[in-house]
């Protein structure tokens, strides 16, 4: 028998046998790719029938407090928060961070066959929390009343995870899945805190469809990031004000507008 070698050796029979076992492998994976996810959260083209499933995420607490890591200096972002334009954009070009927490919610919508949620994860981008973000804070004042909380996270933890509660330690995806019938829409809330240093992370939902298990990173609102910071004692600026009808600037360089409490007020 004789075999035709190509290039450094490489027996074309061997080519011809390893792409054989490779293609019988591929057809007994027990994983599927997850929904590819848009700028705004949704599923790509094609929406839940085309998709294993949509979700969609939003920021719940608009009200409160921003921190940025430096002053605003651009002339541009100084004139948005002034005149009360686009500050979702100025928060986003100055990695910008939630202050004291940040409530997400999130829209889970079934595809055309059920799947089970089995976990959404915190996937930090640094090993450890860094020093809070000293820069500018951003204050919006609100009504007041706290928010219901199904899932709660402590982002000063080196591994944050999901829990029941503010001051519960049970984590709650593992004692509790999520079922999503085709079509069916539920939604949760998510609350983020951060007392001590600064965050930045991402989402990822695992899920389990017809036996075989998938994942998905979930897109944080506003085309931004997850990020939330601790209040630091004093700021290089402080401004309070609205989206809608613009910022100012106080004398005070302590964070009284967003957390009196914690420094004094």
């Amino acid at each position: 028998m004789r075999l035709l070698w190509l290039g450094a050796g490489i027996p074309v029979l061997g080519a011809v046998l390893t792409a054989l076992v490779l293609q019988l492998l591929s057809l007994d994976g027990e994983s599927e790719p997850g929904p590819a996810a848009t700028a705004s959260g949704a599923s790509s083209a094609g929406g839940p029938s085309a998709q294993p499933f949509a979700v969609t995420a939003r920021q719940e607490d608009e009200a409160g407090c921003t921190a940025l890591p430096r002053r605003v200096s651009a002339p541009s972002d100084r004139a948005e928060l002034v005149s009360g334009g686009d500050v979702h954009a100025v928060v986003r070009r100055n990695q910008g961070a939630r202050a004291g927490e940040l409530t997400v919610g999130f829209t889970l919508e079934g595809g055309d066959r059920s799947l089970t949620v089995t976990s959404i994860d915190i996937e930090p981008k640094s090993p450890r929390a860094a020093a809070p973000l000293a820069g500018t804070l951003l204050c919006e004042p609100g009504a007041g009343g706290e928010p219901k909380i199904q899932l709660f996270a402590d982002m000063d933890s080196p591994d944050p995870v999901f829990l029941t509660g503010g001051t519960s330690t049970r984590r709650y995806f593992k004692e509790n899945v999520i079922t999503l019938a085709p079509g069916e829409q539920v939604n949760l809330t998510a609350t983020f805190v951060a007392e001590k240093g600064s965050r930045e992370f991402g989402l990822v939902l695992r899920y389990v469809r017809n036996g075989k298990s998938g994942k998905a990173p979930v897109p944080a609102p506003h085309r931004g990031r997850y990020a939330v910071t601790g209040y630091a004692p004093r700021y290089g600026a402080v401004y309070e004000g609205s989206s809608g009808g613009g910022y100012r600037r106080v004398e005070d360089p302590r964070p009284c507008p967003g957390a009196p409490a914690a420094q004094g007020c």
